[in-house]
């Protein structure tokens, strides 16, 4: 038996009435909305769907000729207007959707609202807030994820809750030993510290350097966003939270460093969960030049961010170590170091690849030097540093052709250092000029960003739905953002807030704080039906399908295929996105090898802090400036950060997985296709708690979970 998410909603029972009609909007959802909700000044737009391909195809909607915005306080209606049809009907190519936009921008009063269709009542979008703060909370959650994946530090349940809690990790990081060595214990060093890297335990420097930076370009741009208070073990310290997570980061790419400036390049961890259950021990790689100048980046944009806090003695350290990282890479440029290939003797050590091949993507060892050469003259303030791309601008794909894959989604990190040339005192003017012809000509040229703004439904567009599309989605925003375009960007994020073809928020078990439908699976070597809050996951991948082995099966289901006739039958374990729109091509899974579902719903550092730094343009400022430190007057004191009482849940396993805010009486009934009550369950709990529907027959049935805040109504399927 299991549970499926393609439950076919059609044939709504007139005996269930309104609970019912709940219910087809919990699972099949027509009207997307941001489902935290949006700022009072911000533009408002509901996405109206009716599924024309994919596996909802069966399900239609047609909207009236009045939408309406109703106060779900007084249930009087504040605002109406009438839908408009995206490209006067026509399917929108991504999603296999017809898709109608309903603009609401003028209701600007704080308040719990939802819209609905004034022709059909039952069809309504999920309850939204409209307040100033409404990202505030959003953005500690998806920080707060950079503490669940920290190495080497007890998860203590006062900060990480019960659910989520676990003893101290891999503390033989402190003795890890060289991977190509490791019979030697002369080799043996401290490479503790720093975090899991996604759904894997490893470090890899290269791509730590970039999360260090991600994270202090948005501090750097917006420091009033941060606050003391996303209860960590750091918090109310009088720094912002976000430093003190660099910071765990940073101390572990120091004790990454050789004396003689190189930096190692990967950290191999042994993965069981919970991860404090990993006892294995841990290996490193040699150096490399990459390693070296992401490194570099990450120190020299540290040491600035430290000096301007006055703690004069760590600048100077991060000073140091950026400077010794810099003139190593300088000397070693070509040095290389391949993980997990069996050509290099490394066969098993890590399993993402951290080396970035010559031939791997057009400029992309370039940018990681360019990378370092800005952070070091932003630094030092030495203009020698930017020679090197002043020298040969061209090297970056935008310089060399108008063509559409010269400016897309897997080179906004290539952008974004132009912005930052136009913005240094020292950039020359020729230089200048030319970087500013080019972003013309391309966006007026060149169907991707700002002309393929028209192109997608979901007001969100990217050009390809690949491995880590969400990433895609949040640096776009943040390009957008750069560019000047704040609705633009802030419609990216509303994408990963609901409004899309799933009507789902991408980030994990968001229930307290207020959505009503997220994910609540993802792959990951740590947690199982219940993640934390707040990760981003991998999302919609049109080139994703399971394991080749599962096309090979003999007649007879032998031992060919996956190796026998267990591992063969994993392959149907789960339904899993085949033959869909680009934009539908993702599952609520977690399964492992057949399924590969990590190429769907992984997260990772890179997907996280991108859309930390988009969401945080967002928030209402209620930090203090880069140079200041928050009064103690002001300190909050260390609690987890106030939600909105609610209630969430979801089916997984043959169970029904609950959240609630705070303790409260949680009633569970079961209703066949009939109307009939066939389970009714009660317990008084607060967090999360698992109903098993062990012993129900195969069929659908309605699961209406209430307590005394919230109602919600969801499908499931036993089969």
């Amino acid at each position: 038996m299991g549970t499926s998410r393609w439950f076919p909603t059609r044939g709504i029972i007139p005996s269930l009435g309104l609970f019912l009609a709940s219910f087809a909007l919990a699972q099949d959802v027509f009207i997307t909305v941001d489902q935290f909700g949006y700022r009072p000044s911000s533009p408002k737009i509901a996405v109206l769907r009716s599924p024309e391909k994919g596996y909802d195809a069966s399900l239609s909607y047609t909207p009236g000729t009045t939408m309406e915005v109703v106060d779900s306080a007084t249930s009087k209606v504040v605002f109406s207007g009438s839908p408009i049809a995206f490209q006067e009907g026509t399917v929108d190519t991504a999603s296999g959707d017809k898709i109608w936009w309903f603009d609401f921008s003028s209701v600007t009063t704080p308040g719990t609202y939802y819209v609905r269709d004034k022709s059909d009542n039952l069809k309504q979008s999920f309850y939204f807030r409209i307040k100033d703060d409404i990202y505030n909370d959003i953005l500690k959650a998806a920080m707060r994820m950079m503490f669940y994946q920290r190495v080497g530090i007890a998860k203590e349940a006062k900060y990480a809750g019960k659910d989520w809690a676990d003893a101290i990790n891999h503390e033989q990081d402190k003795n890890a030993r060289l991977f190509t060595d490791s019979t030697n214990a002369s080799t043996e060093r401290d490479v503790s510290g720093g975090w899991f890297d996604a759904g894997d335990f490893n470090k890899y420097t290269i791509w730590n350097g970039n999360y260090i930076e991600m994270l202090l370009r948005a501090y750097m741009e917006k420091p009033k966003a941060f606050t003391d208070d996303y209860n960590i073990p750091e918090s109310g310290n009088g720094i912002p939270d976000i430093l003190d997570e660099v910071k765990w980061g940073m101390d572990h790419l120091l004790r990454m460093q050789n004396a003689d400036g190189s930096v190692l390049s990967v950290v191999d961890e042994d993965h069981t969960s919970p991860p404090s259950a990993a006892k294995g021990r841990s290996y490193y790689g040699a150096p490399n030049a990459m390693s070296a100048y992401s490194a570099a980046k990450a120190f020299a944009l540290g040491s600035i961010v430290a000096s301007k806090r006055s703690n004069t003695t760590y600048a100077a350290t991060l000073k140091s170590a950026a400077e010794k990282a810099f003139k190593w890479a300088e000397a070693h440029p070509d040095s290389m170091f391949y993980n997990n290939k069996a050509e290099y003797g490394t066969k098993d050590l890590a399993a993402g690849q951290q080396e970035i091949d010559t031939n791997y993507t057009t400029g992309a060892r370039f940018v990681v030097k360019v990378a370092a050469d800005f952070a070091m003259y932003e630094l030092t303030g030495d203009a020698t540093y930017l020679k090197r791309f002043e020298t040969s601008p061209d090297s970056l794909p935008l310089m060399r052709q108008y063509g559409s894959w010269a400016l897309d989604q897997y080179r906004v990190n290539h952008c974004l250092l132009y912005i930052l040339y136009l913005g240094y005192k020292d950039a020359k003017s020729e230089t200048k000029s030319l970087i500013n012809e080019r972003f013309v000509n391309i966006f007026e040229t060149s169907k991707y960003f700002a002309n393929g703004l028209e192109h997608d439904g979901y007001r969100a567009y990217i050009r390809d739905y690949n491995w880590g599309s969400n990433s895609a989605k949040s640096s776009s925003g943040l390009l957008f953002k750069k560019m000047g375009n704040s609705n633009a960007a802030e419609d990216y994020l509303h994408y990963l807030h609901g409004v899309n073809p799933f009507g789902m928020v991408y980030l994990s078990n968001m229930g307290i704080y207020g959505a009503s439908k997220s994910a609540t699976l993802f792959y990951h070597g740590w947690f199982g039906e219940n993640p934390a809050p707040g990760y981003v996951t991998g999302g919609a991948n049109s080139r994703y399908t399971w394991a080749d082995c599962c096309k090979q099966y003999d007649a007879d289901n032998s031992a060919k295929g996956c190796g026998s006739a267990s591992n063969n039958a994993l392959c149907y374990a789960v339904s899993i996105p085949t033959s869909e729109p680009p934009e539908k091509m993702y599952s609520n899974i977690n399964n492992g090898w057949p399924i590969d579902s990590w190429e769907l719903t992984e997260p990772s550092l890179g997907y996280q802090t991108y859309y930390i730094r988009l969401i945080s343009n967002f928030v209402q400022e209620k930090g203090v400036d880069i140079g200041e430190k928050i009064p103690s007057a002001i300190k909050k004191p260390v609690t987890t950060a106030k939600i909105t009482p609610t209630i969430e849940a979801s089916v997984s396993h043959n169970a029904i997985l609950v959240t609630t805010s705070r303790e409260s009486t949680v009633h569970v009934s079961i209703f066949d296709m009939h109307g009939n009550k066939v389970v009714s369950l009660q317990e008084k709990f607060t967090g999360n708690k698992r109903f098993s529907l062990e012993g129900l027959p195969q069929g659908y049935y309605i699961a209406r979970i209430t307590n005394e805040k919230a109602t919600r109504n969801i499908p499931v399927a036993i089969r």
